[in-house]
């Protein structure tokens, strides 16, 4: 027996009265999505997310200042003013010096340039890091690049400000998320074109497959990929394709009703809630502390907060009585979503599902008018997630695509596989050896 079965596993100080409990409900932590306040500039998240990474910030440090810096380094070393000016057009004057490399990028995270948005929005990606670092980016610069590069680099300040703040609640995306994103760091000129497009894909997937696991935390397990159903945007959507009409977008679109009043509920549950630099952690993994937890108050206080709350919200919802801590964690996100059902919260609520559709999920969502609403994914997004998936490897078995396609929460159905199949044979990518699924190869794009 460990000290660990003694922990308490939710919230202490868990209100057993109606008049403790709040009357609003708070979210801030597994999605930075709110009702409003959304906005957030693609550049500085993406910023955030390398100073993350590279455990560098810059701060007070405007673009003029770096060209003028740049300036007096070419001057000293060639001296030559006319040159100078053919770089400043080249590199400059167009903003292409951050195609250079990702580190020039941290410029744009700069604390006086962000938004509360652009934060918050980072701190998805920078949970699901889970402390992944690299000291710098294996790049093929010219000397003059390496120049301005080095120019930067005399500006940067060590940062370990950019820290997880929550335990993953999908272990297995934030796995596939950092090898992802390694593979992407070992080519720094396509990660330069791919990373908004990288993050965005993550950012629905991971918002997704969050939805689709809230409700499997009784078990104490951590979540498994579950099915959600991608149609290429080019693809007819049926009515005959059970999987894309009922575990597609419609899917996604009713478990993202669950997002608000499960997560906004967990904030409750945290056991260090209130306290300042706290880890927040899964709904599954107090489920499993619950179990494993020798204390004998826990049915009582859990009951007490149940019917509490209850009463603050004037729910008509029935209770299960019962001796189960777990049941009476039931009971709870019972009453989570029940206070979402009428009112003005029904209309939070909306709102909120609306926000998380636009903020995050919009470029994945195709309206096919009779056909309905439908996730897809274009093209670049699926080149993209092919090269992912293949990585390291010089090929890959295509049912060995589709397994870790899955992995990164898109499922397909059968005649999207074959759509699949006829993509990759046109753009030159594919091995067949046979009209065999298992003697199919793909290979990456890039090298």
């Amino acid at each position: 027996m460990t000290l660990d079965n003694y922990k308490q596993p939710f919230n202490p100080n868990l209100p057993q009265t109606a008049d403790r409990v709040p009357n609003k409900n708070s979210l801030n932590s597994y999605l930075p999505i709110r009702t409003k306040g959304n906005d957030f500039k693609w550049n500085a998240v993406i910023g955030l997310v390398l100073c993350g990474l590279l455990r560098k910030k810059i701060e007070s440090y405007s673009y003029e200042e770096f060209t003028g810096d740049c300036r007096d380094a070419f001057l000293e070393k060639l001296g030559d003013e006319e040159f100078w000016d053919v770089l400043k057009e080249m590199y400059f004057d167009g903003n292409d010096i951050f195609s250079v490399s990702p580190e020039l990028l941290l410029f744009r995270a700069q604390k006086d340039q962000l938004d509360a948005g652009d934060s918050r929005i980072a701190s998805m990606f920078i949970n699901l890091l889970r402390g992944l670092r690299i000291s710098e980016f294996d790049e093929q610069l010219n000397f003059i690049e390496r120049e301005m590069l080095q120019t930067l680099r005399a500006k940067m300040k060590d940062d370990f400000s950019t820290q997880a703040s929550e335990e993953p609640y999908l272990p297995y995306l934030s796995k596939a998320f950092r090898e992802d994103l390694k593979f992407l760091t070992s080519r720094p000129k396509y990660l330069l074109n791919e990373i908004e497009s990288f993050l965005s894909f993550y950012g629905f997937t991971y918002t997704a497959q969050l939805s689709l696991a809230l409700t499997d935390w009784r078990s104490g397990e951590e979540p498994i990929a579950k099915p959600l159903y991608f149609i290429m945007d080019h693809e007819r959507a049926s009515n005959e394709r059970i999987h894309v009409k009922d575990h597609g977008y419609k899917l996604f679109s009713e478990s993202a009703t669950r997002l608000f009043p499960m997560l906004t509920m967990l904030e409750l549950l945290q056991p260090q809630y209130g306290e300042k630099n706290a880890i927040k952690v899964p709904l599954w993994a107090i489920s499993k502390d619950v179990q494993d937890s020798k204390l004998d108050n826990l049915t009582m206080e859990l009951a007490n907060f149940a019917r509490a709350f209850k009463s603050q919200r004037n729910l008509n919802t029935p209770l299960e009585e019962s001796e189960s801590s777990l049941d009476w964690l039931t009971n709870i996100m019972k009453l989570a979503m029940a206070q979402f059902s009428f009112g003005e919260r029904f209309n939070i609520n909306k709102k909120y599902v609306a926000e998380v559709e636009k903020t995050l999920a919009s470029h994945f969502i195709q309206n096919r008018r009779r056909g309905g609403r439908v996730l897809v994914l274009n093209q670049d997004y699926l080149i993209l997630l092919t090269n992912l998936a293949v990585g390291e490897r010089d090929k890959l078995r295509f049912h060995e695509l589709i397994a870790a396609f899955k992995l990164r929460g898109i499922f397909v159905d059968k005649q999207t596989e074959q759509e699949l199949i006829k993509f990759y044979e046109r753009i030159g990518n594919v091995e067949r050896m046979s009209d065999s699924g298992d003697a199919v190869y793909v290979r990456r794009t890039i090298r």
